[in-house]
């Protein structure tokens, strides 16, 4: 249900500064690790969600970072058995952290990586992660995470396909407004935050499902988690129906194929060509 992070990054010009004056130590596949604070407290375990912040550098070049990103990630470690064949330094680190530790894992660059470096880098030999451990979720808090969250996902998706029950029925009067696109859509909730403006990092729980036959496609419920996205990058019915509301909205948006995924469909082949879809959303 969750992605494996591997390549975020925070700055950190500070934080490595101090990492020089710890003593380094192996990981147990042999990555150099420096924990610069060794907090008390339980070490992450396989088979945890953790949330961390990550900063990756290159020589000293910040490649990205997940401040500018949207803030700390959750990754799930791995079972043991269910490792990757090449383990990543960054769950070998995890492994060795504690909640609120902050540490560095180095990995040596191979010739693929320093491939698809730019021209100035290619001359460098590691990878560093400098990674902040900002919470752990034990088994047993991720599986009442989960079962809420489905729980969660059932009432809204009922109630989105009432809605959408009554669109067709075309019972929803004046709640129904449009835009000149095309975008049909019903306010549920305006938001009493900010307004929300393109090229702002957004936090949207939401439900997608096809206008045809009320069939769901996707739904960041049934991860557990809300979709983080730059708002611009999304198709354009649904980028133009989030700056219709206030942070904390709530609204169903119906949107046509044209600004949609278009004559096409999606690549998956999940949306078929032509498809409109109907979305619910709620905004953080």
């Amino acid at each position: 249900m969750r992605t494996y992070i591997l390549f975020f990054a925070i700055a950190g010009a500070a934080l490595f500064q101090t990492a020089c004056k710890k003593a380094s130590i192996k990981t147990t596949h042999g990555y150099d690790f420096t924990n610069f604070t060794n907090l008390e407290g339980v070490k992450a375990q396989p088979g945890e969600a953790v949330l961390v912040s990550i900063a990756t550098y290159v020589g000293d070049s910040l490649m990205g970072s997940t401040y500018k990103t949207g803030g700390p990630r959750e990754i799930q470690i791995p079972e043991l058995d269910k490792m990757p064949p090449k383990v990543p330094p960054i769950f070998d680190a995890l492994l060795l952290m504690a909640k609120g530790d902050s540490a560095s894992v180095i990995q040596e660059l191979d010739s693929m990586m320093i491939k698809s470096l730019p021209p100035a880098l290619k001359k460098e030999k590691q990878l560093r992660f400098l990674i902040k451990l900002v919470n752990i979720t034990s088994k047993s808090e991720q599986e009442e995470k989960e079962k809420a969250a489905i729980a969660q996902s059932a009432a809204v998706e009922t109630s989105l396909q009432a809605t959408l029950a009554a669109y067709k029925a075309k019972t929803l009067g004046d709640r129904l407004k449009k835009t000149a696109s095309g975008l049909e859509y019903v306010v549920e909730e305006q938001g009493t935050g900010a307004a929300i403006t393109e090229g702002e990092m957004l936090s949207t729980d939401y439900i997608g499902v096809l206008l045809a036959d009320g069939k769901k496609f996707d739904a960041s419920y049934d991860r557990g988690e809300p979709l983080k996205f730059t708002v611009g990058q999304m198709i354009p019915g649904f980028n133009e129906g989030v700056m219709l509301l206030n942070h904390g909205g709530k609204a169903t948006f119906f949107i046509p194929w044209k600004i949609g995924y278009g004559a096409e469909g999606h690549p998956s082949g999940v949306i078929g060509p032509k498809a409109d879809l109907v979305f619910y959303v709620d905004v953080k």
